[in-house]
């Protein structure tokens, strides 16, 4: 009889066998949709990000054959449009040279991602003289170009009426510094705006 009460105690302890199934099989269940969500959220955003602009071809773009390629290369900081002297007019003497290209942070409100210009801009000067002083001063035009565009909202930048009053700006910016000419004309050869 001590053997009896034995055993039916072991019967009573050990849980019924289709209860713990149940709750193993619904926790599995849990984990593989908790799985799939995840794996659709990781989905759904590599395919917005493949789509999105980036970077990470700011180097990339190739350099011209000659001696305007190896300005570039050396670190002048500037390439010219054409030979080594830039383009030239015959009536007018005037250069055309084309600046390095530029990614600049945009200016933006807190909370809203970033964003930014790629940028390759071409300046119209009078003369060799006001190309050689462009040329020297790389440094200084390189900044008034970057606060220009720091100052810039997207907005600012999506209508042709705004690119050209950033020109104008520009074009000011260039003279108020330069001595021996003035900047004519400046223009962007390639303009992105993104994210």
């Amino acid at each position: 009889m001590a053997e009896e009460k034995t055993e039916n105690k072991e019967v009573a302890a050990s849980p019924p066998a289709g209860g713990g199934s149940k709750l193993g099989l619904i926790i599995s269940v849990l984990n593989l949709v908790l799985i799939l969500g995840i794996g659709a959220v990781v989905f759904i955003q590599f395919q917005r990000d493949k789509h999105r602009e980036s970077v990470s071809d700011i180097n990339s773009t190739e350099e011209p054959a000659g001696e305007a390629g190896k300005a570039g290369e050396h670190g002048g900081g500037e390439k010219k449009a054409e030979g080594e002297h830039g383009g030239t007019s015959a009536k007018t003497g005037a250069q055309v040279i084309t600046l390095e290209q530029f990614t600049v942070n945009l200016s933006t409100s807190p909370g809203t991602p970033p964003r930014f210009a790629r940028v390759v801009i071409a300046v119209e000067v009078a003369s060799g003289e006001t190309a050689t002083e462009l040329n020297t001063k790389t440094p200084q035009v390189r900044n008034a170009i970057l606060d220009l565009f720091n100052s810039k909202r997207p907005s600012d930048l999506q209508t042709g009426e705004g690119r050209n009053f950033l020109k104008e700006e520009i074009r000011n910016a260039l003279n108020s510094f330069l001595v021996t000419g003035k900047v004519k004309g400046v223009f962007f050869s390639n303009f992105v705006v993104g994210n």
